[in-house]
């Protein structure tokens, strides 16, 4: 089980609304699975902010998922009329929430459970840090940016030291000057082995000098990803997610 985070509703502006939102039902199945694997807590919310049951995924497959009851008849019976849930729990530290009109009573392996369907859309509501994934050493992922000052200009190339889902750390030389905090490029991108290539803007955040270790200098430009497109988002979720599972 993942360390318990605020299981409250969240609030979204439109902008958090279109970000944050995941629509594919590939990515929804495979969050589903996860939280019902780990037996995250869930929070299952039947009226206003503050009427709500906790309880646990019992299971999830490609249509829905068995959430077990409370140990009160009257909640149960609350939550089996309400025409408007919130289901919050956790997926990989990250909030997870989406809304269902109607919840069904019923059995699962012979313990009264509800089920509900797989919703069309969900959110991971990622607000403050990023969980920074250090990345493999002997094939590492790389940054290829295009600068487009001329067509003869080469794309510049950065191993990458760690990627999350806001960013990345990019390894530099100590004598490097191209990449400048404050600045922003908006012609990059990542392959992610067997997944595909993410592309869109970094913004240089920050740049640190590291400690040497062979006697030469790097620095770490501490990057921020700007307005990737769905498709890449998705990616570089699935990515992260993939390699945390393989590092448990």
């Amino acid at each position: 089980m993942e360390k318990d985070i605020s299981l409250n509703i969240e609030i979204l502006s439109e902008t958090e609304d279109d970000k944050q939102r995941i629509s594919s039902p590939t990515e929804i199945r495979f969050v589903m699975h996860y939280i019902a694997e780990k037996g995250n807590r869930v929070a299952l919310y039947y009226g206003n902010q503050s009427e709500f049951i906790l309880t646990t995924t019992l299971a999830a497959d490609d249509t829905g998922l068995w959430l077990e009851q409370s140990p009160h008849p009257s909640l149960n019976l609350r939550v089996a009329n309400s025409d408007h849930l919130t289901f919050v729990s956790s997926h990989l530290q990250i909030k997870v929430q989406f809304t269902a009109n109607q919840v069904w009573s019923v059995k699962y392996q012979g313990r009264p459970a509800f089920y509900l369907p797989l919703p069309d859309s969900l959110y991971r509501l990622q607000r403050r840090e990023y969980f920074r994934l250090a990345t493999p050493v002997l094939k590492p992922l790389r940054c290829i940016i295009n600068k487009q000052a001329s067509p003869d200009t080469k794309p510049l190339e950065y191993i990458i030291m760690d990627i999350s889902c806001g960013g990345v750390g990019l390894t530099c030389m100590e004598s490097d000057s191209e990449l400048t905090p404050g600045s922003s490029y908006p012609d990059c991108r990542i392959e992610l082995p067997d997944l595909g290539t993410i592309k869109g803007t970094i913004l240089v955040k920050n740049m640190v000098e590291l400690a040497p270790r062979s006697g030469t200098v790097h620095k770490r430009a501490g990057c921020e990803f700007k307005n990737l497109d769905s498709a890449s988002s998705i990616l570089l979720q699935r990515y992260v997610t993939n390699m945390q599972r393989k590092k448990t």
